[in-house]
């Protein structure tokens, strides 16, 4: 089981706000777009980002060392 996150109610509701503008604005034409931005909400609004990020910056569990 997932421990749950909480954010900041302001974050948490500035990330929903920027989702559903992006879903009201979606242009099928740029699917490529659409993943960017959904990335730049979640990631950079609400400061959420993939295990993965913290072991490119030798933080993560998957982080390998010698």
């Amino acid at each position: 089981m997932t421990a749950s996150t909480y954010l900041p109610s302001d974050n948490y509701h500035a990330m929903l706000d920027t989702l559903e503008n992006i879903a009201r604005n979606f242009d099928p034409t740029a699917p490529d777009d659409l993943r960017t931005r959904l990335i730049m909400a979640v990631g950079e609004v609400s400061d959420i980002w993939p295990d993965s990020c913290r072991a490119e910056q030798g933080q993560g569990k998957d982080d390998k060392k010698s």
